[in-house]
């Protein structure tokens, strides 16, 4: 079915609201925080300031060269999300300059079709509720927090794509009625490109592989219980690659983190707990650094191989096993003084010409994020709160319904609200530095539950199926 006007006219706005933020006379962007070169340095692409003005100002403008190829490790589906910005900018601009913008473009293309898919979603309601259904939608999941990172080489803008349209392929194909081999080979992409991101979120392929093997237990045609089968396994075979093209190095990154900059630093036994952990007397004098601080061991190949062989995180599991106390204290804190910080502080929006300060955030568009961070400051608990109803008051409240859309929504929001919790928990207790920005996935993964329970509780009418 073609979209209705009503559609055109909300897509209209979708695709206005990402021109006025990405393309257009003072369009926004994030600034490099060093990570940028793991996207681009494989395409040969390098900033045109050399990294001068990383953190202070957003860099629309690099360049092509020898000079900047870098093949970092570890891979990401970022990665192929630029290269075809940057073929497909060289094919008609310049070849030696990149624009940001191109794989701004990208990203916005992807985004558009996941709004797309949200309004095929809510064709069974009356007007007014898809209206209203849609437009929060648009306020939820085009906050700048979230459109900031289109314009950047950061491996979560692939992440934040692959799960938004992930999730709400997930909601079509249970609305459906019976699943379609094209919706589940979109939901197998979009998964794909979610897992494939970065390591964080490659560790919950799980997630999406069990949705995936749901749609085949419930699809009444055994070519559809075949193929989603085959797509499980190519979701679980891109998880497991990705967590298995991981170098030792940037694994050992964070754990160097975890262990000096947060576990040690707060404990009253730093030497007990790094005999615990693999290390020894010798390594007290890290405590309290971090991998990125100048003179950090991590630097030296030497250090970094012994430090990943005696130090694992089997033994960081095995310690927090031991010491509950110490990761329920991470979680706390982290929840409480981490979470509030949706947005980056340290990442500017605004290019050096703008005539802002050193960086400074934009706060167009922006109402969702602040609302969002103010709750957190307000009440850090109440995302516990959440969760707790999400995981288990959804579920149950779909199985009192009879079969059907009601049930299956109430059983895939848990399963989101499974993924958010695992990310939250992934990004708190695996790593200590930037864990704000590493929350990002945590975010949005509860605002898909937020906008799903609006979903559920919207009257639907019954017996009409998307089409």
């Amino acid at each position: 079915m073609k979209p209705e006007w009503q559609e055109r006219l909300l897509l209209l706005l979708c695709a206005g609201i990402l021109a006025w933020q990405l393309f257009l006379p003072g369009f926004i962007g994030m600034a490099n925080n060093g990570d940028f070169g793991k996207v681009a340095g494989p395409l040969s692409i390098g900033g045109a300031d050399h990294g001068a003005d990383n953190f202070l100002f957003f860099q629309p403008q690099y360049v092509r060269g020898p000079d900047h190829y870098y093949i970092p490790k570890p891979p990401s589906s970022e990665i192929a999300l630029a290269w075809l910005a940057s073929t497909a900018q060289k094919a008609v601009g310049d070849p030696v300059r990149f624009d940001i913008r191109w794989l701004g473009a990208v990203h916005a293309l992807i985004f558009l079709g996941f709004y797309y898919t949200v309004l095929v979603v809510l064709r069974p309601y009356g007007t007014a509720w898809r209206l209203a259904l849609s437009l929060a939608a648009l306020w939820i999941f085009a906050d700048v927090g979230t459109l900031a990172y289109f314009n950047s080489f950061y491996m979560d803008a692939a992440a934040t794509l692959g799960a938004l349209a992930a999730t709400m392929l997930a909601v079509r194909l249970i609305s459906t009625g019976e699943a379609r081999l094209a919706a589940i080979g979109l939901f197998g992409a979009a998964a794909l490109l979610y897992v494939t991101s970065k390591g964080q979120h490659g560790v919950l392929g799980f997630v999406p592989v069990l949705g995936t093997l749901g749609f085949a237990v419930t699809a009444r045609r055994a070519k559809t219980r075949i193929f989603a089968c085959a797509v499980a396994a190519v979701v679980t075979a891109g998880s497991v690659w990705m967590l298995e093209s991981m170098p030792d190095w940037y694994r050992g990154q964070s754990r160097f983190d975890l262990i000096f900059f947060y576990i040690t630093r707060h404990s009253p036994t730093p030497a007990q707990d790094l005999r615990e952990l693999g290390l020894g007397d010798s390594e007290l004098r890290y405590v309290g650094t971090h991998a990125f601080m100048a003179g950090s061991p991590m630097a030296e190949r030497n250090f970094v191989t012994s430090f990943c062989e005696r130090s694992t995180y089997g033994r960081i599991v095995a310690f927090y096993w031991r010491h509950p106390g110490v990761a329920a204290g991470k979680l706390w804190s982290d929840l409480r003084d981490m979470a509030p910080l949706r947005r980056p502080v340290n990442l500017s929006n605004f290019q050096q010409a703008e005539g802002m300060p050193a960086g400074a955030r934009t706060e167009r568009l922006g109402s969702w994020s602040r609302l969002r961070s103010a709750l957190f400051r307000w009440w850090p608990a109440h995302i516990v709160v959440w969760y707790g109803i999400a995981l288990a008051g959804f579920p149950l409240l779909g199985m009192r319904s009879g079969p059907g859309f009601r049930r299956s929504l109430g059983w895939l929001i848990g399963a989101i609200a499974l993924a958010g919790a695992a990310e939250f928990g992934v990004a708190s207790l695996a790593d200590a530095v930037e864990t704000d920005r590493h929350l990002l996935l945590f975010h949005l993964l509860t605002d898909v539950t937020m906008f799903l329970a609006l979903v559920l509780a919207a009257p639907r009418k019954w017996g009409v199926a998307v089409k």
